[in-house]
């Protein structure tokens, strides 16, 4: 009886001399955070942006590069520059200098799917010794027409994408070599300096991107130019909120919603065009909570879509880290 007093007077004072464990302090997200971009009234710069960082990685204008080229060693998968209305047709020729005019690329060319799957691909999965695309290079932010080309993949590899190609009307054809870099999810490459380029940030330095690009209407089917945001490709997830005001959203909102991975899971439906006042409108309705390659959230909304001067392409929005 003695021996059991004393082991339970020594669990007690073992006990009371234990820490109480303290809570963790909250970590500061800090507060709600407004900015724009600035893309020009015509819309002609592409601009990389960092929520985390809050600032503009890079900018480029839209008619810097044609093609995007995946970066995996499996990657065989070309994308257009959606920005331009880029379109191809995939031809029954296997030989180059058989293709010298725009034969069905206005009836039966495709554009990307704004999603960025790579299964809806306007290119589909092209393989080495593939047959001739004709491409259609779309337009500057003027209008202006910037040609026709024609490709042909020659050789798809683990590190590199090499192919032929030339302009439909001339005789020329040159071969170039593109290099795979997986810090990057695609490399372009131009048509107007026969090279490969740097042009979207590296996978990890940035979120999203605010740009022009082509989305597919299905009733009727039409492909139509837009201006909005589309997300790094790179582990980046959005979901649209719409029944809870931008103030009122909190990380618990993040429970029991699907995530989309789609490229265009922000897009452009964010802003209006009313006909009669011939101006846009920005619905701050549409929130949307972004979870980036890190695996932090943050929410975000557009308030404004002109700068001070009454000037458009410049999207004004806020964001907070939950």
């Amino acid at each position: 009886m003695k021996q059991l007093i004393t082991l339970c007077s020594l669990a007690f004072l073992f006990g009371a001399c234990q820490k109480k464990e303290l809570p963790a302090p909250a970590f500061d997200r800090g507060d709600v955070i407004t900015n724009e971009v600035d893309m020009g009234s015509t819309y002609k710069e592409q601009i990389w942006y960092s929520l985390s960082s809050n600032r503009i990685i890079s900018s480029n204008h839209k008619t810097d590069w044609d093609l995007a080229f995946e970066t995996s060693a499996t990657g065989n998968h070309i994308y257009l520059n959606g920005s331009k209305a880029m379109k191809t047709y995939k031809t029954a020729f296997t030989d180059l200098s058989a293709v010298n005019d725009t034969t069905g690329l206005e009836v039966y060319s495709k554009a990307d799917a704004p999603s960025g799957n790579s299964d809806s691909t306007a290119f589909e999965d092209i393989q080495a010794n593939s047959v001739v695309y004709i491409i259609n290079r779309g337009f500057s932010e003027t209008g202006a027409v910037l040609g026709f080309y024609k490709l042909k993949m020659t050789s798809v590899s683990a590190t590199q994408f090499v192919f032929e190609y030339g302009d439909i009307f001339g005789t020329q054809i040159s071969q170039a070599t593109v290099n795979k870099d997986e810090d990057y999810n695609f490399v372009m490459f131009s048509f107007n300096t026969n090279q490969q380029l740097v042009i979207e940030p590296k996978k990890t330095e940035y979120d999203i991107c605010f740009t022009g690009y082509t989305h597919i209407f299905l009733h009727p089917f039409q492909y139509y130019q837009v201006t909005g945001v589309l997300q790094n490709q790179y582990r980046t997830r959005t979901i649209l909120i719409k029944d809870k005001p931008f103030a009122d959203i909190g990380i618990n909102d993040t429970l029991g919603r699907q995530f989309s991975a789609f490229r265009n899971a922000i897009g452009y439906e964010w802003k209006t065009f009313n006909l009669n006042t011939n101006l846009y409108a920005v619905d701050p309705s549409y929130c949307y909570i972004i979870n980036d390659h890190n695996g932090f959230f943050y929410k975000l909304h557009f308030i404004d879509f002109y700068n001070s001067s009454g000037i458009k392409g410049v999207p004004k929005f806020e964001f907070k880290k939950l």
